[in-house]
């Protein structure tokens, strides 16, 4: 029998109908979660995932279920663990938006850079003069810490080499690297003009970048998250933005998404917000499709995927 496989629509225009060329019977659905995963087909052997976050007890409802391939690097959306002990493999994509995120993040920094938030909504609004008078600075010179040294972290680090930057590195395992200079923590937030938080979500991690952390940074600092939100604590860096203990951020993960229309984030000039965009190009987005439909072939096939994130028990 067919191996049935639940893929994003988007994904499977991407990869050119990959896994369907590869003897599989694929159905799309837009955003896999639950609820469209067993209207589509549970007994479905592989999910192609985005970013809904799926319950353990899924499983229970899913016999044939072999793997579920996340379409991106975090995999916060998935208890890993728990799907290992129920002989499911949890796969990912690292490496394969690396440099569509770094660019978001440069872009990030130099928006700041410029307060391009606060310009273009006092050019909508017809004050010029006001715009004109907003002065921004140059990257070129400038100070970046950047927390995560992985793939994205790599990439931003390379795209700022041509801007001659002062970069500082943070990664709990150093390395040898002529693109930055490896720093402690709080060396990193005290000296930055800019953060760029390139993280995963895991307990060590949750909210790491709070109040001790703005204390730290100067009061002409950016702070910039294309991560996951629940990296920073999100009160304290509003709290931090109102107090004038850093100057601005751009974000482009929350706590809760979609961020609610009452929160104080959407209300400030100086607060450049994006919807969990980072990775959204047609490049990043192809690359991450292939991947995923590759990992699901893997394990479909009787192999080991490259991009395991769990070691899954078969009893």
């Amino acid at each position: 029998m067919t191996a049935k496989i639940i893929v994003p629509k988007i994904a499977d225009d991407l990869t050119d109908h990959y896994l369907a060329k590869h003897g599989y019977e694929v159905l799309t659905v837009d955003n896999p979660g639950e609820d469209e995963i067993l209207e589509t087909a549970p007994d479905a052997a592989a999910v192609m995932m985005i970013s809904k976050k799926l319950p353990n007890d899924l499983y229970a409802k899913m016999p044939n279920l072999k793997v579920l391939a996340r379409r991106g690097v975090g995999y916060d959306n998935i208890d890993v663990d728990y799907a290992a002990k129920h002989g499911i493999w949890v796969t990912n994509t690292p490496g394969a938006n690396a440099h569509s995120v770094a660019e978001a993040a440069l872009m990030d920094m130099l928006l700041l850079a410029r307060n391009m938030n606060a310009v273009n909504v006092k050019t909508r609004q017809g004050d010029w003069t006001g715009a004109y008078h907003l002065m921004g600075h140059d990257v070129a010179g400038a100070t970046v810490g950047i927390v995560g040294f992985g793939h994205v972290g790599q990439a931003l680090a390379q795209l700022l080499t041509s801007f001659g930057t002062k970069t500082l590195l943070y990664d709990r395992e150093p390395v040898d690297t002529p693109l930055g200079t490896f720093v402690d923590r709080d060396t990193l937030f005290r000296e930055a003009d800019y953060v760029s938080l390139h993280l995963a979500a895991v307990p060590e991690t949750i909210h790491s970048v709070g109040q001790r952390e703005f204390d730290l940074m100067k009061p002409t600092a950016g702070l910039i998250n294309l991560a996951r939100g629940a990296i920073v604590d999100e009160p304290a860096l509003i709290d931090a933005l109102q107090q004038g203990s850093i100057a601005g951020a751009a974000l482009d993960v929350f706590a809760k998404e979609p961020l609610t229309q009452d929160s104080p984030l959407l209300q400030m000039d100086n607060v450049v917000i994006t919807p969990h965009i980072g990775a959204n190009t047609v490049e990043a987005n192809r690359e991450m499709a292939m991947t995923a439909a590759k990992m699901i072939d893997a394990v479909l096939s009787g192999e080991t995927p490259e991009f395991a994130v769990n070691e899954p028990v078969f009893e």
